[in-house]
Parts: C-alpha cells; sequence; structure tokens
C-alpha cells in the first residue's frame, strides 16, 4: 500500500532544509514499502492490511501501522496525532500526520491521501 509517490506543497515559497528534505524522502520510502518486500529488515514498511473489511478497521491499521513504522524509522521526527479526515466515499481514505522534528522543535503537519496517491506539506515551518 503506497501513501506517499507524488509530493504538493501549498507554501512553495518555503525553502526547505535539507533535514526536511531527508525525512520526506524517508518517510517516502517507509510508507511506499510493502513488508516484506524491498528491504532486508523484517518488520520494514507497511503490512498488508487485506484481512479487514470495514473501512473503519482499515483506517485503524493504517494510522497504528504508520506511527509504528515512523517512530521505528524516522527517528528525526515524533508523531504527535495521527487522524483520519472524514470524507463520505467508501474509497477514499485521507490522513493528517502532525510531527515535530526533534532537533528543532519545529511542527510538520502533513496530509496524505490513499486514492489520489499524494501527500501535501503545509505550512513546514510555523
Amino acid at each position: 500500500m503506497a501513501f506517499f509517490n507524488k509530493f504538493a506543497t501549498k507554501a512553495p515559497a518555503v525553502q526547505k532544509s535539507a533535514e526536511l528534505t531527508g525525512i520526506v524522502e524517508n518517510l517516502n520510502n517507509i510508507l511506499n514499502t510493502k513488508r516484506q518486500y524491498g528491504s532486508f529488515l523484517m518488520d520494514f514498511g507497511i503490512r498488508d492490511l487485506n484481512e479487514y473489511t470495514s473501512q473503519d478497521d482499515i483506517a485503524l491499521a493504517v494510522i497504528d501501522e504508520v506511527k509504528i513504522n515512523i517512530e521505528r524509522y524516522e527517528p528525526r521526527v515524533e508523531v504527535l496525532n495521527i487522524r483520519r479526515v472524514e470524507d463520505k466515499s467508501p474509497f477514499h481514505l485521507a490522513f493528517e500526520l502532525e510531527c515535530v522534528v526533534k532537533e528543532n522543535s519545529q511542527s510538520l503537519h502533513m496530509v496524505f491521501d490513499s486514492l489520489f496517491n499524494n501527500i501535501q506539506i503545509e505550512d513546514i515551518w510555523r
């Protein structure tokens, strides 16, 4: 299940630091890797979620998987909150991710969307 494939920012005037670029690239790698494929680490990436039948169960599983993988494989950020963005479509799952870059305590707000296969980085440095 790939979440991060295309990147967009609502604040193009904001200059991304090398650290932020590295964080986003690492998140891209982590969350686009299917567990047990593409890595020698057996617990790296998102596991198969086909066992779930309801959208609510899938959403909860995605939130857990994203949080666990970020905590395990992106030590430069602390996850503050991951929440599902409500939508009436049964095929649409989108999530907001609030993180803090540990080194400088700056907020990082991302919205990732499984239907449109993209992520938006908003208000990178508040």
